[in-house]
């Protein structure tokens, strides 16, 4: 499921989020419709933003971390708070695991607390980058550390300086 922006401004209003249907195992029975809401809070999008990769993007569903080739990313983003200065969510983490090589490797997840922080202002957009994830078990990541933080604008950056 993914936002819906009204009209050609990435400024304007978000509307209703797009649906997916997901069908169910037999023919027989109806086609069902799995909604999951990223802003159950119903929180106002107003003109902050964040970055999935070098797009920018108003409470996202998802985060790419490794752009080149979806290793880690984090999905399932449900939006507490949304504001100028933070914004936090809860998530899953997902993470390839390259053993014995990244094309055979294997997925591990964990629920994550999500906070992003750190804002910029290019022009007259309110920018959130600095994301830390922090495990909400008692499992660590991957690397034995209990949180991992991102730069979500490194990207957009380096894009923007070549």
């Amino acid at each position: 499921m993914a936002w819906q922006i009204k009209g050609n401004d990435p400024a304007q209003e978000i509307t209703q989020p797009a649906v997916k249907a997901s069908p169910t195992r037999t023919a027989s029975e109806e086609l069902s419709v799995a909604i999951e809401d990223p802003n159950p809070n119903k929180l106002p999008a107003g003109n902050i933003w964040t970055y999935n990769c070098e797009i920018p993007v108003q409470l996202p569903e998802s985060f790419l971390l490794s752009c080149g080739d979806g290793g880690w990313y984090v999905y399932n983003i449900k939006w507490q708070s949304w504001g100028e200065k933070e914004a936090k969510a809860t998530a899953v983490y997902s993470e390839n695991v390259c053993e014995p090589n990244c094309a055979e490797g294997y997925r591990v997840e964990a629920p994550v607390d999500l906070t992003i922080s750190t804002s910029a202002k290019p022009g007259k957009k309110i920018y959130l980058t600095n994301l830390v994830m922090s495990a909400s078990t008692e499992k660590n990541f991957e690397n034995g550390n209990r949180s991992l933080s991102w730069d979500l604008g490194e990207f957009a950056k380096m894009m923007e300086s070549n």
